[in-house]
């Protein structure tokens, strides 16, 4: 399973939208997701078609509030 791999010095939990950032690209996936014992975070990104995305991890810890944005790239694929 292809994923995008986070590791925290505590426990997260939140939320994360992936988005497509062409235009005519399909819809945002939302996925709620949670770290592991040893605080990593691995966010499937499987369902993602290849492009350009957007991801954003929303998240909240010890009464404060988290935000992390990134771009990645799904690559094409050749099957020649």
């Amino acid at each position: 399973m292809k994923t995008i791999r986070f590791n925290f010095n505590h426990p997260v939990k939140g939320n994360v939208v992936l988005s497509p950032i062409a235009k005519n690209c399909g819809s945002c996936l939302r996925i709620k997701v949670e770290s592991s014992k040893d605080n990593l975070l691995e966010i499937p990104i499987g369902d993602c078609d290849e492009g350009k995305w957007k991801l954003t991890l929303d998240w909240e810890y010890d009464g404060r509030s988290f935000s992390h944005r990134e771009d990645f790239e799904i690559p094409q694929i050749n099957n020649a």
